[in-house]
């Protein structure tokens, strides 16, 4: 053996292991002669512990270990699935957030892969019968085989002729037998397709768009960062239709000229089905669409194309930020002020700064895009850490739209009877209905009803095992808790807190009680309901957006799903219900995040030539927020708020962790999130401030009661090195839960 070859031996004579379970350390185990020369980092193996064989990841190998006795690594079970950069981009998430690096690497490589899980095909049924054949079928199968005929309305109503088995049985609430027998006389056949037949829509190849003198200069900028190949952030601030998607649409091609790769975050991919047919029809390249949504098949085949470099482009949520994505110089985050960004559990990471951090260790391009940046950002390209590009314009034929705030108060006074719906509102909606434009109507919570409150002592039916009121959904009659999901089938007669046998009231109203009573005022005005109720299925955003951009109906209703990558020409009016309902929030983000969204759902009306109007309901009128609002003035919002961030030492003038513990044990809970901020108030410097221990908002979810406490200070990095230390010399009792949010 030469000794260039012996030396890279020694190199690989011990392996670092990170398992899947059990042990969130890396532990050392010694590398068997005959697999030195196969042995990588990022390769998955299987390892003794404590006699039993256990799955994880080779993340480093070196040559010797501090402990003098190793057991031997049994077996190599795949090629390396994390490369080196994304190793390094793990560990710095595990460090920075406070999160095992085990934890981390799940979301580098999803289960389906770690368990060659293949993708199961899906059943497309086509219908062989013309519409007419099938209205004669339809009406002689109504009565005594009703379920077939549900079947064939269903393709009488698509303008399609195949369509999902899975779509069918939904809409028809059939079963599969009733279209075996439909199959079997030669009314419909079935095929068995992949997700990437799915995806092989034929578009008509768009052209880039002449860009204004503002895009252009964005577009110059971005792609002279990508011919540099240096690491290079951009804030592009843009008003709602200003055409920053046709940057990055250019930007990408730009890239994809170069070789290189192309990874585009959206706040909610699921939603942004417009997004994906304009990517689709403007690229001939393969698109890879990752998100939630996709089956455990879909998601590994996704992942192994990506992987072989078969896909350069990808457009994805919040996890995609850590696809495998060949030779990535360009990183897109759209809408990055969006708080769906920020994942709930641990590691509780932000793939906007995670995005960041990305591009920095691959010498990148990342461009940050909203209308409403995050103050955080909007504060970086002050101080010149981003490059900040602004689009102010819109295309000559859409103007910005005119905003009305209408006093609920003076409403209240006039209409005594007035519950939802201000005057003005319904006459600007009747008004665009009979003009044939489209309206929407954005209230943020669903349901019917919010809560049922007894007439005596004013208590609310509670949720037995959340610190939370149960919301009446009407249409199937029963009280949920949108935290836990327990559901209470009967409505109580008697409040349970007060004993009283008094009328128990029915409060506050959800997107459902809209859809109704508008139904009940404009009989012939046609309504969609868009919700976490009524999307709850595959595909089922997808067909209600559709619908509406269809025209088949005059009123769009929904919470913030329906202010998100939606771009309808004949939607000339946003009324907004119960707009300060967050403001009451003990959030400091409470003003940022409302202005945010209320100006991103305002952006959706008169995309067009039509001019549109939003009118913004509120209790509040006075408040600083909708003036500036009103005024279309960012700048002086963004100017009011940082002087209040900057008097409290809030972000971005500070970082803020919050550490949350739990139990079943109330006391507990609270004795332990006491300790943890005392050992923290010794071990952390002056410069660092620790607010006092409070119950949560909801101060018990799913049984368990929360306790928590926020630490402020100049950097993140000091803070997480101590808290770790901490950890590890304190770890916490088995009957407690602790969740740490770094950059709270």
């Amino acid at each position: 053996m030469s000794d260039a070859l012996q030396t890279k031996e020694l190199k690989k004579r011990v392996a670092k292991v990170t398992l899947d379970q059990c042990v969130s350390k890396t532990l050392d185990y010694l590398v068997p002669e005959h697999l030195r020369e196969q042995i990588e980092v990022g390769m998955r193996v299987i390892v003794p512990l404590r006699g039993n064989p256990k799955e994880g990841t080779v993340t480093e190998l070196c040559s010797e270990s501090s402990f003098s006795t190793l057991a031997p690594l049994a077996e190599i079970v795949s090629k390396p699935l994390v490369s080196s950069n994304l190793l390094q981009l793990a560990s710095w998430v595990a460090s920075y957030y406070l999160a095992p690096l085990r934890k981390v690497l799940k979301l580098l490589v999803p289960s389906s892969i770690r368990e060659n899980k293949s993708q199961k095909k899906r059943s497309l049924i086509h219908c062989l019968k013309s519409k007419e054949e099938l209205r004669v079928l339809s009406s002689s199968l109504r009565i005594k085989k009703r379920a077939q005929a549900r079947i064939l309305d269903v393709f009488l109503k698509s303008e399609q002729n195949k369509l999902l088995l899975t779509e069918i049985l939904e809409s028809s609430k059939s079963s599969k037998s009733q279209i075996e027998t439909l199959i079997e006389l030669g009314v419909l056949s079935e095929e068995k397709i992949t997700l990437e037949d799915l995806a092989t829509a034929q578009y008509f190849i768009s052209k880039p768009k002449v860009l204004n003198s503002e895009q252009e200069k964005a577009f110059d900028v971005i792609a002279n960062s990508l011919n540099e190949e240096v690491f290079s952030p951009f804030l592009l601030q843009g008003i709602t239709g200003s055409g920053k998607t046709e940057v990055y649409m250019q930007a990408i091609r730009r890239a994809l000229s170069l070789q290189y790769g192309a990874l585009i975050l959206f706040p909610e991919v699921a939603l942004t089905t417009q997004m994906i047919e304009r990517f689709r029809s403007r690229f001939s390249e393969k698109i890879g669409i990752y998100h939630y949504r996709l089956s455990d098949g879909e998601r590994a085949d996704l992942w192994n194309r990506v992987e072989k470099g078969e896909i350069q482009i990808v457009l994805g949520a919040r996890s995609s930020i850590f696809l495998p994505v060949k030779n990535l110089k360009l990183i897109i985050v759209d809408e990055e002020h969006e708080t769906s960004y920020k994942q709930e559990e641990s590691p509780c990471f932000n793939a906007r700064d995670v995005a960041v951090m990305r591009a920095k260790l691959l010498k990148a391009t990342v461009v940050l895009g909203s209308a409403t940046p995050s103050l955080e950002s909007y504060y970086n390209a002050l101080k010149g850490k981003y490059t900040h590009l602004k689009l102010t314009q819109r295309p000559k034929s859409a103007l910005l739209p005119k905003i009305h705030l209408i006093d609920m108060n003076r409403e209240r006074e006039k209409n005594k009877k007035l519950y939802i719906f201000s005057d003005p509102l319904l006459t600007a909606i009747k008004k665009r209905a009979e003009a044939g434009e489209q309206s929407l109507i954005f209230l943020n919570r669903r349901g019917y009803h919010t809560s049922l409150v007894c007439n005596s002592c004013q208590g609310c039916s509670m949720c037995p095992h959340c610190d939370i009121s149960l919301t009446y959904h009407k249409e199937i009659h029963h009280l949920r808790c949108h935290l836990c999901d327990y559901t209470l089938n009967s409505i109580p007669k008697s409040c349970a807190q007060c004993g009283g046998s008094s009328q128990m009231l029915f409060k506050g109203f959800g997107t459902e009680l809209v859809e109704a009573q508008l139904k009940k005022i404009f009989p012939q005005i046609r309504t969609l309901r868009m919700d976490a109720d009524t999307t709850r299925h595959k595909g089922s955003h997808e067909i209600l957006l559709k619908s509406f951009k269809s025209a088949k109906a005059d009123v769009l209703i929904g919470t913030q799903m329906i202010a998100k990558g939606v771009d309808f020409p004949s939607v000339t009016l946003v009324g907004v219900l119960n707009a300060d309902q967050s403001l009451h929030s003990p959030d400091f983000r409470a003003s940022e995040h409302l202005f945010q969204l209320l100006t991103q759902v305002s952006g959706r009306a008169g995309r067009a030539q039509l001019h549109g109007e939003v009118m913004i309901q509120t209790y509040l009128p006075s408040h600083s927020l909708f003036s500036h609002l009103k005024n279309e003035d960012l700048k002086s919002f963004y100017e009011e708020e940082m002087k209040s961030r900057e008097l409290f030492y809030y972000p971005p003038y500070s970082h803020i962790a919050k550490l949350m513990f739990s139990s079943e044990d109330e006391q507990k809970a609270k004795e332990i999130t006491h300790f943890y901020r005392e050992k923290l108030l010794k071990d952390l410097p002056s410069t660092f401030e620790l607010l006092a221990v409070v119950p949560e908002v909801i101060a018990k979810v799913k049984g368990e009661y929360r306790f928590s406490f926020l630490v402020k200070g100049p950097s993140m990095t000091l803070f997480s090195k101590t808290t770790q230390h901490l950890l590890d010399h304190h770890p916490l009792p088995s009957s407690i839960k602790s969740l740490i949010e770094v950059d709270h």
